[in-house]
């Protein structure tokens, strides 16, 4: 099995929202240690990992300044300038001057522009006309919201965001009701963006999208999953979406920072019916459902709801490959 290229650190578990469907809430609220997060940093670095990417995530990584520092620091220090960085925040404490600085040391930004307008205009609010044009959004999609996509989708675009991204609420039951929203709504929403390619007007980067992108382009199939997540206890965990769970739970699945040990993780998975894979991971929801503090099933629905997001993306991605606009966007 190859070994993990993508590493997703989470600072800490704090946050200053309480977003319903929010699978991490369960991570430990006490940010990362800055030894044990350079020590992390090195260990990664020492596994030789092909072309190393990163994902910098909380909670609200904002609330954890000090540990965001020394990570950025120490990624560009060990891997250098051009190292691929990405950093989700909700926005709403950006400082002014923030996002601009953490632009200019190459982070690419995401604010994820969920909950009610009001909070998506004050977190917009935080980013200039002209920055937006250079960070994207992403919003998480409920049953309750999935028919409202494609007419969010269109907000987020009419506030300048360079980049935008869905994904279907993880923790959610996904009825055939349900489906049937987040599939026309899908639809719906590609025919709009084709609709755009064709115009060359507006054009968005699909911000979530670069496995498809890969494979549209370059054949590049999504093969095991690469990813490795480092938690605020300090260890790696095979799977970012199962760090809710207890000590006692996550302790067995600590692995090496060249994955030594994931297998375990994917086997359990195995035996409950669910292959990891790269793109929309199916064993996402069952990761997260499995390893909450108080294991659950994974909701019903969730296979189908992340293959109808998966869907939005490789049609969008092999579409776009007409657009000159989009393929700039996409550094093809």
């Amino acid at each position: 099995m190859r070994g993990p290229d993508h590493l997703v650190i989470y600072l800490s578990g704090r946050c200053n929202l309480a977003c319903r469907y929010c699978y991490a809430k369960g991570v430990s609220r006490r940010p990362i240690h800055a030894p044990e997060l350079r020590s992390a940093l090195a260990a990664f670095a020492a596994a030789a990992p092909a072309a190393p990417k990163f994902t910098i995530l909380g909670g609200e990584p904002l609330l954890a300044r000090r540990a965001l520092a020394t990570a950025l620091s120490e990624i560009r220090r060990l891997f250098g300038r051009r190292a691929p960085v990405h950093l989700f925040t909700n926005g709403l404490l950006l400082k002014k001057g923030e996002a601009a600085a953490l632009l200019a040391r190459g982070v690419k930004l995401t604010v994820s522009l969920d909950g009610p307008a009001a909070r998506r205009a004050a977190a917009a609010a935080k980013l200039p006309p002209a920055l937006r044009r250079r960070v994207s959004a992403a919003r998480v999609v409920t049953p309750a919201s999935a028919a409202a996509l494609p007419a969010e989708m269109r907000e987020l675009l009419s506030l300048g965001f360079a980049g935008l991204a869905w994904s279907p609420d993880i923790t959610a039951a996904w009825d055939a009701a349900a489906l049937r929203r987040l599939r026309t709504a899908s639809r719906e929403l590609l025919l709009d963006y084709l609709r755009r390619l064709k115009a060359g007007d507006g054009v968005w980067e699909l911000a979530n999208g670069y496995e498809a992108v890969a494979l549209a382009a370059r054949g590049e199939r999504p093969g095991p999953c690469r990813n490795l997540a480092l938690a605020p206890d300090g260890f790696f965990y095979p799977c970012d979406k199962m760090l809710s769970g207890t000590a006692a739970q996550l302790r067995p699945f600590r692995c090496g920072p060249g994955g030594e040990g994931r297998e375990k993780f994917f086997a359990l998975a195995r035996a409950a019916g669910v292959k990891a894979s790269q793109s929309m991971c199916p064993a996402a929801p069952w990761a997260a459902a499995r390893f909450a503090s108080r294991p659950r099933r994974t909701p019903v629905g969730q296979a189908e709801a992340r293959r109808a997001a998966a869907g939005w993306l490789a049609a969008a991605a092999k579409a776009g490959l007409s657009s000159p606009a989009f393929r700039r966007l996409h550094g093809i």
